[in-house]
């Protein structure tokens, strides 16, 4: 179809099919309309004269036709250079139809904008086919409007185009015109959920609007792959997660925590359960040589003229029976005396933590002491520790976790090993038995086994999340933690130093124990883990998912593959494997010496 004037396409259809409804002796007036250069319909004479005491719809649509050709006319006539072309098209495309329907000798409907019109048959037609054959006929006429246009035709249109089939158009090309005609397309759009955005874009909407949460990269290319391979649509898509997210909330999923008698071990997909602990505490003689086996390393030190390095911030409430032994944990780490400061900040707890605190303050002129005159939340106090801490290196100290002798000198001595670091952490071993010392719990062996931090990976597990260092100067920067969080303001931290760009090292040497405390507050109902943990990733999903995942494969493979690389090379739209394919190319292009 011709590009015209008309910036709606259905209007070109619909005009393409009022053409096509014309009888053929109406062909030759019309086309003389178009040459002449005076307008008939200024000088109000009757535009064609000819045609004019006709029955039916064939003079409507003379007329009709008559007075585009008139407006053409006259615009052709314009100063304006481009209303002068914009005309010109007009009647050219209105010119090549009329003179392609005469050379053919029969109108027929163009797509399924034909089957809206009411064309009147020829007279002359051949008769429809027997009744058998036409119930058969009506039969896949109405499949094929179901089908493309998801209607039923009306009777009219059947007849409409029971004729042109009698008048010899292949069915082949009736069911083509029907998929990309007029009103299919305008059908397609309204499916077509999500306008122009790309179908990962489309994806990460979905999780973030429907599920409330953002998705990560393995998420995203599972469903993105069932939209490219069809077989799902965006509508399918939609209502499939909508009927996730009600049966999510009737079952009250957002609000289930775990029962503080279990947990999941990060980074695998295990569960350890208090019952497992104690069952393995019975072997005494293996756990004995477990701890044997141990060989603990310090892959970082710190230099003995280091100086203050080390600000370790611990939030208090409700912490005596772990006092004494956190006390005692932090102040025997091998660069506790020379290079580091732990803040205490006390959210008024009533616990009266102050009298044990006190011995160790004699000792220790390195221990800051700080009571809150009312109950403050965990982020509340660290950020009061924050603005505290006088050393260039920041963690927090958890009560009731453990740390090996050397863990603050690690984790310090990587960040002045590493410049290009602004976070370092570890894995971690967990325990349910809070007296065992560090050796103790490691005998056991349950540890974490965390991914390194990438945007990716962050989106699945907030790897940072027990006992990391980082600098100060990210907080001069990026701002302290959002206290309007209880549990998840440091996965909100994180991952606002991951879309800064910040740099995450790990440190493949565990050195901290997480103790999972059955007594825990997990078991709250007004725990809000789940649900805070939703509202960061919806957060920041959209800020760290790359541009190469979310875009379409075409945009991919031109815009980032580049080279010889061709979307038609794919048909699977598998993105690895496109990678992997350039890169191979590449290299066998430099050992050729090719540029």
């Amino acid at each position: 179809m011709l590009k015209t004037n008309f910036t709606d396409e259905r209007q070109v259809a619909w005009l393409d099919v009022l053409l096509r409804s014309l009888p053929p002796e109406a062909r030759a007036p019309l086309l003389d309309r178009l040459t002449q250069p005076t307008l008939a319909a200024e000088r109000g004479d009757d535009p064609i004269p000819a045609l004019s005491q006709g029955r039916g719809a064939a003079p409507a649509a003379l007329r009709l036709l008559a007075f585009y050709i008139a407006q053409a006319q006259a615009r052709s006539a314009s100063g304006d250079p481009a209303a002068r072309d914009a005309a010109q098209r007009d009647l050219e495309f209105i010119h090549t139809r009329l003179a392609e329907d005469a050379s053919r000798g029969q109108p027929q409907p163009a797509g399924s904008g034909a089957a809206t019109a009411d064309p009147r048959p020829d007279p002359a037609a051949p008769a429809p086919p027997a009744q058998g054959a036409a119930q058969s006929l009506d039969e896949a006429i109405r499949l094929a409007y179901r089908l493309a246009v998801k209607r039923e035709p009306v009777e009219d249109e059947i007849q409409i185009w029971q004729r042109n089939f009698a008048n010899g158009l292949p069915f082949h090309e009736f069911l083509l015109g029907m998929s990309k005609g007029a009103e299919a397309r305008a059908r397609q759009a309204a499916e077509h959920v999500g306008g122009d955005m790309s179908d990962g874009d489309f994806v990460l909407a979905l999780f973030r609007i429907v599920r409330g949460r953002g998705c990560n990269a393995y998420e995203l290319q599972a469903v993105r792959k069932r939209l490219e391979s069809g077989a799902a649509t965006r509508p399918n898509l939609l209502a499939e997660f909508f009927s996730e997210a009600v049966k999510e909330e009737r079952s009250g999923a957002d609000q289930a925590v775990h029962d503080g008698l279990s947990c999941s071990i990060m980074g695998t997909a295990r569960f350890l359960t208090l019952a497992e602990w104690q069952k393995k505490a019975e072997d005494t003689e293996a756990l004995a040589a477990a701890r044997a086996a141990l060989r603990p390393a310090t892959p970082f030190t710190l230099r003995a003229e280091a100086g203050l390095r080390v600000s370790a911030i611990t939030s208090l409430y409700c912490g005596g029976d772990f006092i004494e032994q956190f006390m005692d944990n932090i102040t025997s780490q091998t660069c506790f005396d020379r290079h580091c400061e732990l803040i205490i900040v006390d959210a008024d707890s009533p616990e009266n933590e102050a009298e044990t605190i006190a011995r160790y303050l004699d000792r220790h002129e390195n221990i800051r002491y700080q009571r809150m005159n009312s109950r403050i939340g965990i982020y509340e106090a660290w950020n009061v520790g924050v603005q505290m801490a006088r050393g260039p290196y920041l963690t927090n100290a958890n009560l009731d976790d453990l740390r090996r002798a050397d863990s603050f000198e690690i984790q310090a001595g990587a960040l002045d090993a590493l410049p290009f670091a602004d976070v370092v952490y570890q894995d971690f071993y967990y325990s349910f038995d809070p007296r065992l010392d560090w050796e103790g719990v490691a005998a056991f062996g349950y540890k974490s086994a965390l991914p390194v931090v990438t945007p990716h990976n962050m989106l699945r597990f907030n790897s940072p999340h027990n006992a990391p260092m980082w600098r100060k100067a990210l907080h001069d920067e990026l701002g302290l933690f959002d206290a309007n969080y209880k549990s998840a303001g440091d996965y909100e931290f994180w991952l606002r130093c991951l879309a800064a760009g910040k740099t995450f090292y790990k440190v493949n040497e565990p050195h901290v124990v997480y103790y999972q405390n059955p007594k825990g507050l997990s078991t709250r109902a007004d725990t809000r883990g789940i649900i805070e943990g939703k509202a960061v990733t919806r957060k920041y999903a959209p800020l760290l998912m790359p541009e190469e995942l979310t875009c379409d494969f075409d945009d991919f493979v031109t815009r980032f593959l580049g080279g010889d690389a061709e979307p038609e090379q794919f048909p699977n739209h598998d993105r690895h494997v496109a990678v992997q394919k350039t890169l191979r190319d590449l290299t066998r292009r430099f050992k050729q010496g090719k540029p």
